[in-house]
């Protein structure tokens, strides 16, 4: 097919890869002979791919991208490993069990009204009281005694043990 015949079909959207490519071919070995070749030839240059060959300096180009990528990929690989190990320190750090607080040490006025709690607790007689009030709570009840001197005192009282035993909370300052 001769390269009118080329141009025709490749401006009306006909022509395979391989005529494209003959195409380009005429235009390498016998340049354009007016406008409308031209036109078409810069077309084809525009949409043809590059070859090696047509690109003497690629190979040098080639090298020097490669060699600054693997230069960036160092500084990469170095950059995640400082952020690892941070990020490593930063869980040992923040994950640490905090220090074991120490007992407040405790008053004697504290002393005094703990044992004082205890006295009334050892001294309950639940014979003395005149009435008693239960309210469900929870698995247990809160058991309030009215005594004859009118004082109250107040117990969460919880099962243990199916029924066998009790736990005993006073609720009393």
């Amino acid at each position: 097919m001769d390269r009118k015949d080329l141009i025709r079909l490749y401006l009306e959207a006909e022509t395979t890869s391989e005529q494209e490519r003959e195409l380009y071919a005429s235009f390498v070995s016998s340049p354009p002979r007016d406008d409308e070749e031209m036109a078409v030839f810069q077309i084809l240059q525009a949409v043809m791919p590059v070859t090696i060959h047509e690109l003497p300096e690629a190979e040098d180009e080639f090298d020097r991208i490669v060699k600054r990528s693997r230069t960036r990929s160092y500084r990469t690989w170095c950059f995640a490993f400082a952020g690892v190990a941070a990020a490593v320190a930063a869980v040992i750090i923040l994950t640490r069990k905090p220090a074991v607080p120490e007992t407040p040490a405790t008053t004697p006025e504290e002393y005094a009204v703990l044992i004082q709690q205890l006295n009334f607790i050892s001294n309950f007689n639940p014979a003395e009281a005149d009435s008693f009030e239960f309210k469900p709570v929870g698995d247990g009840f809160v058991m309030t005694a009215h005594f004859p001197d009118g004082q109250t005192a107040s117990f969460i009282v919880t099962p243990l043990d199916g029924g066998k035993s009790f736990n005993l909370v006073s609720l009393n300052d």
